[in-house]
């Protein structure tokens, strides 16, 4: 989408209130080149639901119409990351989940405020950096990306960002206003990762507008900062997986403290060509880089396996394998939405205690939280508090959807639920990873359509295969 003029998406709700929704024909088309008749449609929201005559923000959104002619409530797809769109979501891989879906109700690939097609702040983006030159630590990290966090906030503020309008509450109210807007007594909801997060938010502030949601590799109320217990035990289970597979000698976990003892005694240097520039650059590999890229690799088994794959070379003294992975351990850039979004979650007190007291004596240490920041670092966005936090209680159903080897969000979150949940109902893919939860296998598809239908399922461990 062409970056549109700020004062151009940003009204005031007096202007736009007789028309917050407007609908048009659309051409979808699909990555690999299909397309399907489509409604392209453009919801003006308060910028802040507090201030409803204050500024607005245009959101989009492509509705598939339902192919059932008795139609149920519309599905809403919930995006991750933050940052992620649903709109790009429906493009690319997950094409033909909105389009079976559609056998069901109306599926609306949606990009919430801050994101895609919804954004007002496509150019704005802040970097960070760490000299590759020089060991990098867990400390370093975090003040970097503190110190460009605070940078961010003064630098788009006065670009005429309000930081603040991005948290999850007021994404929660922009579902209430489509909701309301389309004229539907309920939605369905349809989220992964921080799309989960999302949905559990509307789903305790609008308890009585949900009809069914499914949540899969979920971020529960209080799961924004990850515990580093989880990332221990997956690398039990991998190691349980190798065994199983025939690997001798010492376990992967003894391997990977072996190495990583070695960095933190002795950091490696190594030389490699930018591919940008062709200069010759020198980076020195630390123990907490090795760390991150063990817990980034850890996402999804597909990855992780290449991880494994190189773990020889590493251990003979070769890094050479790591250079693919400089830049991303070393700068990154932030944006609005995503920045403020999770500032603004936070961790409860008692839950970063539990983090600190884990990553004290964990393999990876504080790497599964790799420059955390809280609405205190960054001006202008409010901790969203206990109360956004704290237990969640409904009685709506709800299919939580969970992968075994997922390094992002255990099935230990979803759990954590379900005291709440009266009636949900755990489906656990054993060897799915984060990017497995839908597509690993297409019984998955078939529990979804199942559950959005309102037929009964009940608890199921489903053996997901690896893919060769």
């Amino acid at each position: 989408m062409r970056a549109v003029p700020l004062l151009a998406l940003i009204l005031p709700l007096s202007l736009a209130q007789a028309q917050s929704l407007q609908m048009e024909p659309h051409t979808f088309q699909a990555r690999d080149g299909r397309s399907v008749e489509a409604e392209l449609g453009t919801l003006t929201v308060p910028l802040r639901h507090a201030r409803p005559d204050g500024p607005n923000l245009p959101l989009r959104f492509v509705r598939f119409k339902s192919t059932n002619p008795s139609p149920g409530a519309p599905i809403v797809y919930l995006a991750g990351g933050p940052g992620g769109s649903g709109i790009d979501a429906a493009r690319h891989g997950r094409f033909d989940l909105f389009l079976a879906l559609r056998e069901v109700a109306d599926v609306i690939a949606l990009d919430q405020r801050g994101t895609g097609q919804s954004n007002p702040h496509v150019e704005l983006v802040q970097s960070w950096a760490i000299p590759l030159d020089q060991p990098a630590d867990e400390a370093q990290l975090t003040a970097a990306v503190k110190k460009a966090a605070a940078e961010a906030s003064e630098n788009w503020t006065n670009a005429g960002v309000d930081l603040g309008a991005y948290n999850t509450e007021e994404n929660a109210d922009d579902l209430e206003m489509l909701r309301k807007a389309l004229g539907a007594p309920k939605l369905n909801l349809w989220g992964i990762s921080y799309g989960t997060h999302l949905g559990l938010s509307y789903l305790r502030r609008h308890t009585p507008q949900v009809e069914r949601i499914i949540l899969a590799g979920i971020e529960g109320p209080d799961d924004t900062w990850k515990r580093p217990a989880h990332a221990e035990a997956l690398l039990a289970q991998w190691e349980s997986v190798l065994r199983a597979e025939g690997a001798k000698g010492p376990g992967l976990r003894a391997r990977l403290a072996k190495l990583l003892k070695s960095l933190k005694r002795e950091p490696r240097a190594v030389e490699f060509a930018d591919e940008t520039t062709g200069e010759r650059r020198t980076w020195r590999i630390s123990h907490f880089d090795l760390q991150r890229t063990i817990f980034e690799m850890m996402r999804d088994p597909t990855i992780f396996r290449r991880f494994l794959a190189m773990l020889p070379a590493l251990e003979s003294g070769d890094f050479s394998p790591m250079v693919p992975f400089a830049s991303m351990l070393r700068e990154g850039g932030m944006r609005p939405m995503s920045l403020a979004m999770d500032a603004a979650s936070g961790v409860s007190p008692a839950r970063l205690a539990l983090i600190q007291r884990e990553a004290a004596k964990a393999l990876l240490g504080g790497s599964v939280n790799p420059g955390p920041v809280l609405a205190g670092d960054v001006p202008g966005v409010r901790d969203l508090g206990e109360s956004f936090r704290g237990p969640l209680k409904a009685s709506v159903p709800v299919l939580l959807i969970s992968g075994t080897l997922d390094g992002r969000t255990s099935p230990d979150n979803a759990e954590a639920l379900r005291p709440g949940l009266s009636k949900a109902t755990h489906l656990v893919l054993v060897g799915a990873g984060h990017d497995g939860l839908f597509q690993s296998d297409p019984r998955i598809l078939e529990r979804m359509k199942s559950f959005m239908k309102g037929e009964a399922l009940r608890d199921e461990r489903m053996e997901i295969k690896a893919k060769p």
